[in-house]
């Protein structure tokens, strides 16, 4: 499987429209798009702009495909009257053959991840919120990266899917660099996992896999505003999704 993120600053009071637009528009998009398994938007916990888009395909190549088509750009034009002027966007040359057509494309650009497993099972929380998610991003040593994988299957997998509120985690191993991953999880509310946060938990289980970590110890996911963690923790971005839709192939999602 294959898990791909868009960054979306968004333009303040534009917050609700973009959502609307993600449901009407976007995740009917996705689910008639082959091999997409899995749509979302993150909005950023407590303030911010930086949304995300969260799609999970079976192969990177389908995602590819996604965006060579046409119809990731066809989206992005609906949504950048949303979006604010820090948005970051990048010039893409285009591989068509016919030189009448317009040379290069603007685009916002993706970061991909590879995992094993499922598509999250995350189109709402327990009464009717919307579900909080908790990213970790952490450096791994290159040779030591199949030991983090073991340890973190044996260890953190449960233990997260023990907790009250928990709706699964799931681990995601940077495309292009052999060192990034993500750990992702998904909860009912806020509360969970700020119970699971403040449990000593955490710590514990990031003592199991601290000796696989990448020397240069760099971790690169933005903080939450106003929180300080401590040196030696990995840093945390935490999300609401707003929407959300898993996509089953051939069906409707649900």
């Amino acid at each position: 499987m294959f898990l791909r993120f868009v960054r979306l600053m968004v333009r303040e009071g534009a917050e609700a429209r973009l959502a609307q637009v993600y449901r009407e528009r976007i995740i009917p998009a996705l689910r008639a798009t082959d091999g997409c398994r899995f749509a979302g938007l993150l909005a950023p916990w407590r303030g911010g702009d930086a949304h995300r888009s969260l799609t999970v395909w079976e192969t990177p190549q389908q995602a590819l495909a996604y965006e060579e088509s046409g119809r990731y750009q066809s989206l992005l034009q609906e949504v950048e009257p949303l979006l604010s002027g820090r948005t970051e966007w990048r010039v893409r040359l285009t591989q068509s053959a016919d030189t009448s057509a317009a040379p290069a494309r603007l685009e916002i650009p993706a970061e991909g991840y590879d995992f094993a497993g499922e598509a999250p099972a995350a189109d709402g929380a327990a009464g009717g919120g919307s579900l909080f998610v908790r990213i970790l991003s952490v450096r791994v040593d290159p040779e030591r990266l199949p030991e983090f994988v073991a340890l973190y299957t044996e260890h953190v997998i449960p233990a997260v899917g023990r907790q009250p509120g928990s709706r699964g985690v799931l681990l995601a191993e940077g495309e292009g660099w052999s060192d990034r991953v993500l750990s992702i999880s998904f909860w009912d509310r806020e509360e969970d996992a700020a119970r699971y946060e403040s449990s000593g938990e955490p710590e514990r289980l990031t003592g199991k896999l601290k000796a696989t970590f990448s020397p240069i110890y760099d971790w690169k996911l933005t903080l939450v505003e106003g929180r300080d963690p401590r040196a030696d923790a990995p840093k945390v971005a935490t999300y609401h999704l707003v929407q959300g839709q898993r996509l089953e192939p051939g069906g409707e999602g649900g």
